[in-house]
C-alpha cells in the first residue's frame, strides 16, 4: 500500500507499462546515438602526420571534415530531441515514491546541447 496526502491507496501497477519500458529504450537509443556521434568525431578530425605518412609521402587532411562535422549536428540535435521527450514522460510518470527519474536523460541533453553549442561557435 502506497501512503499519500489522500490517504491509503492500493498498488494498481502490475508491473513496468508501456512508457516506462520506452524510457529504458529511450536511454539505450540515446547513448547508442552518443557512441556513434563519438566515433564521427574520430572519424572527422584532423589527421595526424606520422614517420609511416612521412616516409610514403602520403598527404593528410589538416582541417576538419565539414560534411561528416553537419551529420554530427543534426545527430546532437537527433539527441537532445530523444532527450527531451525522455524527460518529458518521465516527468509525467513520476507521481509515486518508488518511480526514480533518468539521470541518464539529462546528462545525454546537456551533453547534445555542449555538441551543438561547440558546433555553432567552432565550425
Amino acid at each position: 500500500m502506497i501512503v499519500n496526502n489522500t490517504g491509503m491507496k492500493p498498488e494498481r501497477r502490475k508491473g513496468p507499462d508501456i512508457w516506462v519500458k520506452a524510457l529504458g529504450w529511450f536511454v539505450v537509443f540515446g547513448w547508442f546515438l552518443m557512441f556513434v556521434a563519438l566515433f564521427i568525431i574520430d572519424r572527422a578530425k584532423p589527421e595526424d602526420e606520422n614517420i609511416f605518412t612521412k616516409a610514403a609521402e602520403i598527404e593528410v587532411r589538416t582541417t576538419w571534415n565539414q560534411e561528416l562535422i553537419n551529420y554530427l549536428f543534426y545527430l546532437m540535435i537527433f539527441g537532445l530531441c530523444i532527450s527531451i521527450i525522455g524527460i518529458v514522460i518521465n516527468s509525467r510518470r513520476h507521481h509515486r515514491e518508488d518511480d526514480r527519474f533518468r539521470l541518464t536523460l539529462i546528462i545525454l541533453g546537456i551533453t547534445s546541447i555542449l555538441g551543438i553549442i561547440k558546433y555553432l561557435f567552432s565550425f
